[in-house]
């Protein structure tokens, strides 16, 4: 499992320096970069964490940089921060799928707080990710006979059973059960049915995971 990495993506030095400064204060690893440009040809996107980036920047703009990282699949959890008077990009980027966003001066606790969240809910989509991968592929060994087979041990079924149900004699069910197990790695019946459970809801899960997070939080003048 890789470690996680928070993105600062904003085209000011101090901007930067400062944000690295406060969430490293906090815990995490971050990485600056001073340009889209710069972040998506440099970073390493296969790391779970977040990217906060700057909605108006030199070169490609935030919204640019989200619609590239959709072009290419790319989840990792995105915290816009923008300035005022940027409502038509901000309802851009609502329609985009964005939850909210997170208006300047950014309060550094408000900061500190949503990345770790990020963090967390982009950590449990890499190893949701991962499962899958895993999942899929022990299920690939699988023979077209021994996914149906497999479906029916999962019900629960005798040998007898699914052999008169997919009309086969009874030593080959048992055939492929033993094989389903080995390949699966799995000891019983009902860990074979756990496994598809599994897998069907991992799928389910990963479609449902969103690609940008957006978080709106009100300024006051002091």
């Amino acid at each position: 499992m890789l470690d996680p990495v928070v993105r600062v993506v904003d085209d000011e030095e101090s901007v930067r320096n400062s944000r690295k400064f406060l969430l490293t204060l906090a815990g995490f690893e971050v990485v600056c970069y001073e340009s889209g440009e710069d972040f998506l040809r440099l970073d390493d996107f296969e790391r779970p964490g977040c990217i906060i980036l700057d909605l108006k920047m030199n070169g490609l703009s935030g919204l640019e940089v989200q619609e590239e990282l959709n072009r290419r699949s790319i989840n990792l959890p995105i915290i816009f921060v923008t300035g005022h008077g940027e409502v038509n990009a901000a309802v851009l980027a609502l329609k985009r799928g964005a939850f909210d966003f997170l208006e300047k001066p950014v309060d550094p606790k408000k900061l500190q707080e949503y990345v770790g969240r990020l963090v967390k809910f982009s950590v449990k989509s890499n190893e949701q990710k991962q499962e899958i991968s895993r999942l899929k592929k022990l299920y690939k060994t699988l023979s077209p006979r021994e996914k149906q087979v497999a479906a029916e041990v999962a019900k629960g079924d005798l040998n007898k059973v699914i052999a008169v149900t997919l009309g086969l004699a009874e030593q080959t069910v048992k055939i492929h059960r033993s094989n389903i197990f080995h390949k699966l790695e799995l000891k019983s019946n009902v860990d074979l049915a756990l496994f598809l459970q599994k897998l069907n809801e991992e799928e389910k899960n990963a479609d449902g995971l969103k690609s940008s997070i957006f978080i709106k939080e009100e300024t006051h003048e002091n």
